[in-house]
Order: structure tokens, then C-alpha cells, then sequence
């Protein structure tokens, strides 16, 4: 796909002081798309700024765009081997965000020829990128999870289905992966591209009000290590997005918890929310690359 660059995509109704005084340029970018699969991953709002854009401009900015996230970008650090990012959704700024970085890197490939090294979030965590024919790679560090008490606790009003174990971080407003008992996985056919968590029923409200973490149903159905596949969904109400359509900070709790369930170094995710995603990853050393 080849980046459009506009002055402004956001409504049509666009404030010339907006345009004029800080944005630089503005293009939309997609990442975890599969056309072979009819899956459409997700997209981002790149928006490189000049200085002086205050948080609650980027806000209404990411306000008035239709994509899963804007990334913000100073114009001033893109072209050094350091750059601090930002992501907003519709209603609030993200903590984590794995496709908006993906996006803005490969965009940046695109339109200028080069990318940041890393990309740094508000919260000082490093996102680095590699780039493997002219594409961009994502480089997080694992997170650790521990086995819960969630899935004989809170979690059973959530879901529609019996939950087996929970996994969760230990970070307030960390993550969660929820695995479902075997008859879930039962109900449905061998075929490892079924769609099976398409059928979870999600009590948004009830997750809303009773859990701090964003909430990821993981599927297992193909544990062969030279060609594993793995489905999953992500749900997070409580940071304004009942579910996200493609994420790839979520790899870095899904991957470790492969790794230690089925000695699984790789593997290949399909997130199946309603446009659908593939990710594929490598998990070394406590690290993984997402691409």
C-alpha cells in the first residue's frame, strides 16, 4: 500500500489555525493486513507535528479521526535514531500501542526513506524497530505473566463460555489472557482457520465495571512448532475500545505464555475481531520481534 500524505485527513470541517500552525503533514497507514485471508488488519492516523502541539490538541485530533489510533510524531526527531511517540484512540491518550508503531515506522519508511531506531512512549518504555526489505519490524520486550484467580473470580460474569485459566500481569491496568475449557474448543471443526473465539459472547459492561486489565481470549488449535497457530481477541472497554481490531503490544504477554505452555519460539496470530489481523512473531531471550 502506498501512503497518501494529505495536509489534513481528519473531518470536513478542518481548522486552518490547526493546519497551519502545527500539523506538518498528516497520511494513514495499515499494518496486519492479509489480503490472502480477507483480513483487513487495523490502521493509524500518522500525524507529524511541529512544536507547540499541546495533549489536548492531540486529543482533538484523535477525536475526529475514524482510525484506531493517531500516532503523533515531532517533525524536529524524526530523522534522529531516538523519537518519542504518541498515541491517542478516539477518547484518551494509549499507554501501549504496538500497530500504531508499526504504522508510523513503515510510513516513515516509505515517505522518507528511514525510520527512528526506537521509538520512546510517555511512559518511557523503548519500542525498537528493525526493518527487513524495506519493511518495518517491532521489537518489545516479553511480559511475564503469573497464573491468576481471576478465571473463579471476577471474570465468569464476562464471558460466555467457562473459562480454564487466567493469566494476568502484574501491572495495574496490565493484561489478562483468558484460556476457555476444552468443550469450547470442541464445539468447533479441526480446521485450524475456523472461526472459533468469533462466537464468545463478551459482557462489555460487566468487564468494564469489574476488571483493571485489558482482557486478551486465546485460542489454541495448532501447536505444531514448524507451523502454530494461535487465535485471539482483545478487549479493552475500560480504555474507551470494547475490542480492538489488530495489536501488536499484546504479543509481548501472548508470546512468553506460548513459549511456556508449548514450547512454541514462533508462531502465527489471528487476532479475529470484525476486520481481522495476522501477526506473526519470534520469541528469544525475553524479547520479541512482531511483524
Amino acid at each position: 500500500m502506498q501512503a497518501k500524505v494529505n495536509t489534513l485527513c481528519l473531518t470536513k470541517r478542518k481548522p486552518k489555525w490547526l493546519t497551519l500552525r502545527f500539523i506538518k503533514l498528516t497520511s494513514t497507514e495499515s499494518v496486519f493486513y492479509s489480503p490472502a485471508n480477507n483480513l483487513k488488519g487495523s490502521s493509524a492516523l500518522i500525524v507529524i507535528y511541529k512544536i507547540g502541539l499541546t495533549s489536548k490538541t492531540m486529543q482533538y485530533i484523535a477525536s475526529q479521526s475514524n482510525h484506531p489510533a493517531t500516532v503523533f510524531l515531532n517533525q524536529n526527531e524524526i530523522t534522529k535514531r531516538h523519537c518519542n511517540i504518541r498515541w491517542f484512540n478516539q477518547t484518551s491518550e494509549i499507554k501501549r500501542c504496538g500497530h500504531g508503531t508499526l504504522a508510523a515506522a513503515n510510513f516513515l519508511i516509505k515517505y522518507f526513506g528511514y525510520c527512528p531506531e526506537v521509538f520512546t512512549s510517555m511512559s518511557n518504555e523503548r519500542f525498537t524497530i528493525r526493518v527487513k526489505k524495506q519493511r518495518a519490524q517491532l521489537l518489545l520486550k516479553s511480559i511475564e505473566p503469573k497464573k491468576s484467580e481471576l478465571a473463579n473470580g471476577e471474570l465468569k460474569s464476562v464471558f460466555s463460555s467457562a473459562i480454564k485459566a487466567a493469566y494476568s500481569t502484574g501491572d495495574k491496568n496490565g493484561y489478562t489472557v483468558v484460556l476457555f475449557n476444552e468443550e469450547f474448543n470442541k464445539e468447533f471443526s479441526k480446521d485450524v482457520e475456523k472461526d472459533d473465539l468469533k462466537s464468545l459472547h463478551v459482557d462489555f459492561k460487566a468487564l468494564n465495571k469489574l476488571h483493571k486489565n485489558a482482557v486478551i481470549a486465546l485460542s489454541i488449535k495448532n501447536i505444531d512448532k514448524k507451523n502454530a497457530i494461535a487465535h485471539f481477541r482483545y478487549f479493552a472497554p475500560q480504555f474507551g475500545v470494547n475490542e480492538d481490531s489488530a495489536t501488536g503490544s499484546a504479543v509481548s504477554i501472548i508470546a512468553p505464555l506460548l513459549f511456556r505452555l508449548h514450547g512454541l519460539n514462533k508462531a502465527k496470530l489471528i487476532q479475529q475481531s470484525n476486520n481481522g489481523a495476522l501477526l506473526n512473531y519470534e520469541f528469544n531471550n525475553a524479547k520479541v520481534v512482531i511483524y
